[in-house]
C-alpha cells in the first residue's frame, strides 16, 4: 500500500512540473508576441503607389496625340524586391515619314520607373531625350499621400543646368469603370523661351495602367533670325472598349 501511494505521489509530482513548464513556455510566447507588437510584418515599396502601373511583363501601350503622332511603349521587365519595384519600359515612336526622317534608333524609347516606399521616381534611360517626352531626365513623379494638394520640391538638371521642379498632385477621381486616376502638375521656373519662363508638363495616372496623359509645352526652331515657337504637345492612352 504504501509502495502504491509513493507511486501516485511520484506520478503526481511529475505532472506538476510538467504543467508548469507548459505554462512558462506560454507567458514566455505571449510576452514575446506582445514585445514584437511594433514590428510590421510586411516592410517594403508602397503598395497603393504600384498600384497605379502595370505590373505584368509584356503590356503593350499604345498613345496617340497632337499631330498624329503615336507611340507604342511595352513593360519590358518588372524587378521586384524587399523595399522596391522597378518597371522598365521599352518602345518606340510611330514613323509617319515612311523611312525618310530620323534613323530606328532615333525613335526608341526606354524609361524605368522605381517604386519605393514613399514615392516613384522617372529615369529616361535612351541617350536623347525625344521631344515627345518630359525635358526632366530624372524625377520623382508621384508621391504618397495620394491625395489632392500633395506637393513636393526637388532639384532636377536640364541641359547640365540645375533648378528646383515643384509638382502638385491637382485631382484624384475615378473613371467611368471605378478605377482611380491621379493627375499631376509639374513647373520649372526661369527656363527661357518658355511661356513666362516656365515649362510645364501635366501627366495623368490609372489604376493598373500607368502613364494615360501627358501634356508639355515643346519648343519649336523658328527661320533663322527668329524666336523659338512655343508649341503645345500632347497625347494619351488608347484604351479598347
Amino acid at each position: 500500500m504504501k509502495s502504491l501511494t509513493k507511486r501516485i505521489f511520484c506520478i503526481v509530482c511529475i505532472l506538476a512540473l510538467v504543467i508548469s513548464s507548459v505554462g512558462c513556455k506560454a507567458v514566455d510566447n505571449e510576452e514575446s508576441k506582445a514585445g514584437n507588437g511594433n514590428i510590421k510584418d510586411e516592410v517594403g515599396y508602397n503598395q497603393e503607389l504600384a498600384s497605379y502601373f502595370t505590373t505584368v511583363e509584356g503590356t503593350v501601350l499604345k498613345y496617340y496625340g497632337t499631330a498624329e503622332y503615336g507611340q507604342t511603349l511595352t513593360l519590358n521587365k518588372a524587378l521586384e524586391d524587399e523595399d522596391s519595384l522597378k518597371l522598365i519600359f521599352k518602345g518606340e515612336i510611330q514613323d509617319l515619314s515612311e523611312g525618310e526622317g530620323a534613323s530606328k534608333d532615333e525613335l526608341m524609347l526606354e524609361s524605368e520607373y522605381l517604386i519605393n516606399k514613399d514615392s516613384v521616381k522617372e529615369t529616361i534611360k535612351n541617350e536623347e531625350i525625344r521631344f515627345s517626352q518630359s525635358i526632366i531626365r530624372e524625377q520623382i513623379i508621384l508621391k504618397a499621400p495620394i491625395e489632392e494638394g500633395t506637393s513636393w520640391k526637388q532639384t532636377v538638371s536640364i541641359d547640365g543646368k540645375e533648378y528646383e521642379a515643384e509638382t502638385k498632385i491637382i485631382e484624384v477621381s475615378k473613371d467611368e469603370k471605378d478605377r482611380n486616376l491621379v493627375k499631376t502638375e509639374t513647373n520649372v521656373k526661369d527656363i527661357e523661351s518658355y511661356p513666362e519662363n516656365t515649362y510645364k508638363e501635366i501627366r495623368a495616372y490609372k489604376e493598373g495602367k500607368g502613364l494615360v496623359e501627358f501634356s508639355n509645352t515643346i519648343i519649336l526652331k523658328g527661320p533663322q533670325g527668329e524666336e523659338p515657337i512655343p508649341f503645345e504637345f500632347g497625347y494619351r492612352l488608347y484604351e479598347e472598349e
